[in-house]
């Protein structure tokens, strides 16, 4: 910003200097999508990030506040479930509230109390437990 750099900045850089000088909802949607552009960046709740672009649009198009327009968007998101891929790995907890034709619990013995039930309902055709013994004995 005082222009004493050594190197030009990078696109990450040049996106945080346009939102220091500019700090609109515009310009915080231009600074992640280039920190997601980033080689050495991977979104792990992709889900979350797109939700993030799709509140800071409704946030420009309508005028609401960014918290008004997260929860619109979850509430829509509710309404209309999200697409399960193929196949897909997850804590219990993640894929709480998804259903698919097969389940596979791995590591059945070491599920704490509140992931059996979640667990073992994600299956709608087959659930496969995997697990050192024949017989499960959780420790709840």
């Amino acid at each position: 910003m005082r222009g004493t750099e050594r190197k030009k900045p990078n696109s990450v850089e040049q996106a945080a200097l346009a939102f220091q000088q500019d700090r609109t909802r515009a310009r915080v949607a231009d600074l992640l999508t280039e920190i997601n552009k980033d080689a050495g960046v991977r979104a792990h709740r992709p889900l979350v990030l797109q939700t993030c672009y799709r509140a800071l649009e409704m946030c420009a198009t309508s005028g609401k506040t960014f918290n008004e327009a997260a929860i619109q968007i979850r509430e829509q998101n509710r309404l209309t479930g999200r697409a399960i891929p193929k196949r897909s790995v997850g804590s219990t907890l993640l894929l709480k509230g998804l259903e698919a034709d097969v389940a596979v619990i791995l590591d059945a013995d070491g599920l704490n109390a509140r992931n059996p039930y979640v667990a073992m309902t994600r299956g709608s055709k087959r659930l496969i437990v995997c697990s050192r013994n024949h017989t499960l004995s959780p420790a709840w």
